[in-house]
């Protein structure tokens, strides 16, 4: 009943625009060196935002309406500053989950995310696989998944929600099964995707990763949990007029890149423009966001498939496959024809 309820808020508040819930990828910094990543970085970053200029920020986020912040990078702890900018975000009460390869988290970081754990939804490490060579195979960096395997133990003793993000590719994905079995040896939550976006320059080179199809006929992914989070929907819960915020966060959940552009979401890079030129609210309320929160079933090429609403389409993966939002997505229909096909157990 009390997820239910929640819910049931959630879609009320973004009914009404509400930005309940942000991203903020404070860096493009990273250690590692992993294949698929989507960054685009060639020099040390010189633009990245302050913690001075963050507070002002996460207080236009406070009076917005915001209450979850989702902190990630690049490689958040690969900041020289990282300690003052979680305390930065945590000064603001969101409820704030963070994303990191585990590699760089310190001792300190630890017992800042301890102090602040009655705000923490969750610390996710990305694991490639159950041992060093399928990880590092990922990473490209000799000694990541051994560190990455310690910041989780040390997690898990401080008393912080843990979990484990695995992105299955080429490289790693024959080797799942050990890899599933060492996460429940972890005792963590673990989640693993297959859904691969071109990096944000538009080079193709992470698309080279992907998992053939063969492969993914036989990974331990349960499409309803995958990309449909509400598995008994049917096709009259979604009229042409519902707008696709019901499920799509573009326009909703702002991203808040490194050097304060602010994009429509994590996979929309095209910023509205940047939040030390014009405020969170101006930027929210630009033509784009408000674009892309108008977009209703009906405009969807993907409306008459047989697999919607069980599948429902990605405006952002759309516009970077074909420069549309409305179009169909290929890589959508590729896993979707594979995993809702297949077999139970």
């Amino acid at each position: 009943m009390e997820q239910k309820r929640l819910m049931g808020m959630l879609r009320r508040l973004n009914a009404k625009s509400v930005p309940v819930k942000v991203r903020f990828e404070c860096t493009k910094r990273c250690n590692l060196r992993c294949v698929h990543c989507k960054i685009a970085l060639r020099e040390a970053p010189s633009d990245e935002l302050s913690p001075a200029e963050m507070a002002d920020i996460f207080a236009q986020l406070k009076k917005a309406g915001t209450f979850q912040l989702a902190v990630t990078g690049g490689e958040v702890f690969a900041r020289p500053d990282a300690t003052e900018v979680l305390e930065t975000v945590f000064a603001q009460d969101f409820l704030v989950a963070i994303q990191t390869n585990g590699t760089l988290v310190g001792p300190e970081h630890i017992a800042l995310m301890k102090r602040n754990n009655d705000k923490l939804v969750r610390c996710a490490v990305s694991l490639y696989g159950g041992d060093a060579a399928a990880h590092e195979a990922v990473t490209q960096t000799v000694g990541s998944f051994d560190a990455a395997v310690r910041t989780i133990s040390r997690l898990k003793e401080a008393g912080i929600s843990t979990a484990v993000f695995c992105m299955l590719m080429k490289e790693n994905a024959p080797y799942f099964r050990k890899s599933e079995e060492f996460f429940k040896q972890l005792d963590v939550h673990y989640q693993f995707s297959t859904l691969m976006v071109a990096r944000e320059d538009g080079c193709a080179d992470p698309l080279g990763h992907v998992v053939d199809d063969e492969t993914l006929g036989s990974l331990p992914i349960k499409w309803d949990e995958f990309l449909n989070p509400d598995p008994l929907s049917v096709p009259s819960a979604y009229p042409p007029e519902t707008k696709i915020s019901e499920w799509c966060v573009a326009g909703r959940m702002a991203n808040i890149l490194p050097n304060g552009d602010m994009a429509p979401c994590s996979v929309i890079k095209t910023p509205a423009g940047n939040l030390r030129e014009s405020s969170f609210q101006e930027l929210y309320d630009s033509p784009l966001f408000k674009q892309l929160r108008a977009l209703r079933v009906g405009d969807m090429e993907c409306r008459d498939c047989e697999y919607f609403p069980r599948c429902k389409p990605c405006p952002g993966i759309s516009f970077n496959e074909s420069g549309r939002y409305t179009a169909r997505t290929r890589a959508y229909c590729k896993l979707t024809k594979i995993f809702i096909n297949m077999p139970e157990g």
